[in-house]
C-alpha cells in the first residue's frame, strides 16, 4: 500500500471499470469531471493505492471532507475487491479520525460491503438509482398555477447555490455547497428553477446534464437528473413533478436516449413515489456506509 499520485488517474479509471463489471458500483465516473475535482487534491496525504508492481491498481481509497450540520463529513471513495481493499479502508478511517472528521461515509452496491463491515463501518441507508427511457411519449407537463419556470440562461448568477442550500437544509446528511460545485459545468438550458410568478422568488430546483458512460447497459447518452428539491413551504404542490417532466423533455432534445436519477431510499418527501409515477424504475441498489468518530 502506497500514497497515490496524479499519474494514478488513468489506472484508477481502469480500476473503476472493473468495479462496475464486478457489480460493486453502477457507473464509471466522468474522467473530465474527475480531473477537475482532483486538480487540487492532495494525493499523497489523502489517498492510498495497492498495485501489482506493473502499473495495475488492485485497490484504491481516496478521502475528501466538508463541513456539515452533523460535523465534518469525510467522503471515502473505495475501489477494489474485498480481500484487497480492507486495509486501505482501515487506513482511510484512521486518517478521517486523525484529521478531525466526525463521520466517514461511502457507497457500495447492496450486499457487497463485507470489507467495509470488517473495517468497522455499518450500513445506514439504501440509495437507489432509477432509470427511464426517453423514447416514446413522455409524461405531460403539469404546470403549477402561480409559478413560472426559468433556466440558467435567465436565473440570476449566484442564485443556484443559495436555492440548493435552502432547499436541502432539512435533508439527511446535508452539506452546504458553493455555486461552482452545484453547477459544475452543467448546461444552462438544462438547469431549471421554479419561481413565484408575482415576485420571481426561487422556490424549487432541478439540474440536468447529458453524459456518456462506458461499459453501461443504458441507452447512451444518458440524461442525468440531480438536485430535485423544493423549499419546505412550497412542497406538495406539484413543483418537483413539473420540473422533472420539463427537464426530461429538454434532455431528450439535447440528445439523451435514457435518463437516470438517484434517490435516498428513506427520503421522507415522497420522492420515490413521484419518480415511479413518472415512469422511473429502480435499476441499481446501493447502500450508504458510515463510521462515526467520537
Amino acid at each position: 500500500m502506497r500514497p497515490g499520485r496524479p499519474e494514478d488517474l488513468g489506472p484508477l479509471i481502469e480500476l473503476w471499470h472493473r468495479e462496475v463489471a464486478a457489480g460493486r458500483q453502477d457507473m464509471i465516473p466522468n474522467e473530465g469531471r474527475m480531473r477537475r475535482i482532483l486538480s487540487r487534491f492532495d494525493w499523497e496525504a489523502r489517498s492510498r493505492m495497492v498495485d501489482d508492481g506493473h502499473g495495475r491498481l488492485e485497490a484504491a481509497v481516496m478521502l475528501m471532507s466538508r463541513p456539515s450540520p452533523d460535523g465534518v463529513l469525510a467522503s471515502m471513495y473505495v475501489a477494489g475487491p474485498p480481500q484487497v481493499v480492507a486495509d486501505p479502508v482501515r487506513w482511510g478511517l484512521r486518517l478521517s479520525h486523525a484529521a478531525g472528521a466526525d463521520l466517514t461515509q461511502t457507497f457500495m452496491a447492496r450486499g457487497r460491503g463485507e470489507a467495509l463491515r470488517d473495517a468497522g463501518m455499518r450500513s445506514v441507508r439504501p440509495w437507489l438509482r432509477m432509470d427511464r427511457s426517453l423514447g416514446g411519449e413522455l409524461p405531460r407537463r403539469a404546470v403549477v398555477e402561480g409559478y413560472d419556470l426559468v433556466d440558467g440562461t435567465a436565473a440570476p448568477p449566484g442564485s443556484w447555490a443559495d436555492l440548493f442550500n435552502r432547499t436541502f437544509a432539512d435533508h439527511w446528511r446535508f452539506a452546504p455547497r458553493g455555486e461552482d460545485e452545484v453547477m459544475d459545468g452543467k448546461p444552462a438550458e438544462l438547469c431549471l428553477m421554479a419561481v413565484i410568478a408575482r415576485d420571481r422568488r426561487p422556490v424549487a430546483v432541478t439540474l440536468g446534464e447529458v453524459e456518456v458512460y462506458e461499459d453501461d447497459r443504458r441507452p447512451q447518452p444518458v440524461g442525468l437528473i440531480s438536485s430535485v428539491g423544493t423549499l419546505p413551504e412550497h412542497r406538495r404542490k406539484g413543483l418537483a413533478g413539473w420540473l422533472v417532466t420539463e427537464v426530461m423533455g429538454r434532455l431528450r432534445r439535447a440528445g439523451a436516449l435514457s435518463t437516470s436519477l438517484y434517490v435516498d431510499g428513506l427520503n421522507a418527501t415522497g420522492a420515490f413515489d413521484l419518480y415511479r409515477s413518472l415512469g422511473f424504475e429502480v435499476a441499481f441498489e446501493a447502500e450508504v456506509w458510515e463510521a462515526t468518530h467520537p
